[in-house]
């Protein structure tokens, strides 16, 4: 790992349009449509990924100070992973869905065909620059399309090493890395492209939302916010500190999903700091700057960005408030704020800093969260009452959320990655990463001949007839009163008498009138 990796030579901005060309004579082409060609590609990806395990440990050390073990387990393996469950599964993903109609409709087979969207731009991020990169190459390749890839150029080592695994693993003809800052990227979003996946900040997110209006391109915004941890007087404080602690430690808190904030109540709040103090000394039982399991900054901007937030916060530090620019080094640091009006409450951290506040009435809590950001990208509450966590997870917005852990519903590949308002737009992620790059076309094949007659009363002239016979055959009848209450047939009524399974209810249902039946009889029979 002593190697220094090079930073990758920025592409020549007049190449940029020329490049995207191709990808469209590409795509035009047909050439990416094939189930097997996706496939093909996923496959060489996935040696791209193996071969070169040792160069994404070493970039991500000189990148970030990122242990083996940690580069692996988020952007090696990780990403490994998913690939081989994407080749596992992508026939399924690729079928033509049939979809229930109205009756005439039913007639020509409505499907929904799965379908590329063209050429596609991603725009990586320093922090994971390998899982947030090709995490949704993964899904565009599956869906067939051609992609142009940009890689962070602030993780520089990284990039070197993503640009090599990407032109060596896949098709020329259908991939491309555009390496390069500010220049270059803005060169790309004057482009037109079938849609845009960004993974960053709201206010880079905000002008590739502008530029990709202007050619009404679609986009998948991955940001961030402010995410609230909320302890309650029912939390297990042992449990919900260790794990606050590995949340915040994970990449020296330069992650998407960290907790930014936690909420504990008055009766948590010695036990709270006293837990994460020690849980730290048995994390880097040599202490965290000596470390190897504990990153650094990525870079001296960012360094001086959180050294200033510190600095410049009104609250008391707790724990650590450590610092070395010449490492990069901030460790890891609690801070007790009095309100939303500190400087660490204004906006989303990215680094190693807790800041608290307690609050005892939930309510209370809630109301701050929903103040604070009302749209953060991760929530996580920390309660045993059930009821509790249901009531928070009921009354807040997030782009997802774990009860009783941190990270924990963004770990798995497998499940969907994304943001909700001020925190992004549209996911990703295995399946959900196969529909976000995907075409969802509706087609309808239409049956000839006899069907003529049945469609005829869509045909001018308009008769009465013509209306009476739209009625019989299309219109619905509510089951609804004017007032919005449900109306309940009776057969209806009898599903859901007694409980039990639908087939016992039918049972009932034919007894009950067979027993009509029989009692009507009985007294047809004594009026003669």
């Amino acid at each position: 790992m002593s190697k220094t990796i090079p930073a990758p030579p920025a592409t020549a901005v007049a190449a940029i349009p020329t490049t995207i060309a191709a990808l469209r004579k590409t795509f035009q082409s047909h050439k990416t449509r094939p189930v097997e060609w996706r496939k093909q590609q996923l496959r060489k990806l996935w040696w791209g990924l193996h071969d070169n395990e040792a160069s994404i440990a070493a970039a991500l050390w000189q990148d970030l100070h990122k242990s083996e073990h940690e580069a692996l387990q988020s952007d090696g393996i990780w990403l490994k992973n998913a690939i081989i469950d994407a080749l596992g599964d992508i026939d399924s993903w690729v079928k033509e869905v049939p979809v229930t109609a109205d009756l005439l409709s039913k007639a020509g087979s409505p499907t929904i065909r799965k379908e590329p969207l063209g050429v596609v731009l991603i725009i990586g991020a320093y922090n994971y620059p390998f899982q947030l990169t090709i995490g949704p190459l993964l899904g565009a390749i599956a869906a067939g399309n051609c992609v142009v890839i940009k890689p962070s150029e602030i993780s520089t080592a990284s990039a070197t090493v993503l640009t090599k695994i990407i032109q060596d693993s896949l098709d020329p003809d259908a991939f491309a890395v555009i390496n390069g800052a500010i220049p270059e990227t803005t060169t790309l979003l004057e482009q037109k492209f079938d849609k845009i996946c960004y993974t960053g900040n709201g206010v880079v997110g905000r002008i590739v939302a502008t530029a990709a209006a202007k050619h009404l391109t679609p986009t998948i915004l991955e940001l961030g916010g402010l995410n609230p941890v909320v302890i309650t007087k029912n939390a297990d404080i042992k449990i919900a500190a260790r794990r606050i602690c590995w949340g915040k430690a994970l990449n020296a808190g330069q992650v998407c999903l960290s907790p930014d904030y936690v909420i504990v109540p008055s009766s948590k709040e010695a036990e709270f700091i006293s837990t994460l103090q020690s849980t730290w000394q048995k994390f880097y039982p040599n202490g965290i700057k000596a470390s190897p399991d504990y990153p650094r900054i990525v870079n001296d901007r960012h360094f001086q960005r959180i050294k200033s937030l510190i600095e410049s916060s009104s609250g008391e530090i707790k724990i650590g408030g450590e610092t070395d620019a010449s490492e990069k080094f901030i460790g890891l640091t609690v801070v007790k704020v009095k309100d939303e009006h500190d400087a660490l409450m204004k906006d989303e951290i990215f680094g190693p800093v807790l800041p608290y506040i307690v609050i005892d009435d939930l309510e209370e809590a809630i109301e701050f969260v929903n103040r604070v950001s009302d749209t953060p990208l991760a929530l996580y509450t920390f309660t045993t009452d059930k009821k509790e966590a249901d009531y928070i997870l009921g009354h807040t917005r997030s782009g997802g959320a774990t009860v009783n852990d941190t990270i924990w519903h963004g770990a798995s590949h497998k499940l969907a990655f994304g943001g909700v308002g001020e925190s992004g737009m549209g996911n990703y992620r295995d399946k959900f990463g196969f529909d976000a790059f995907s075409h969802h076309r509706t087609t309808v094949r239409q049956a000839g001949g006899w069907f003529e007659a049945i469609l005829d009363a869509r045909y001018p002239p308009y008769l009465p007839s013509k209306l009476s016979q739209y009625r019989m055959l299309l219109e619905k009848k509510p089951s609804f009163s004017r007032d919005g209450k449900a109306r309940v047939s009776w057969f209806g009524w009898l599903l859901t008498l007694g409980g039990g399974d639908r087939k016992t209810v039918v049972v009932k249902y034919v007894a009950t009138v067979l027993g009509l039946v029989y009692l009507k009889n009985q007294l047809d029979a004594r009026r003669r």
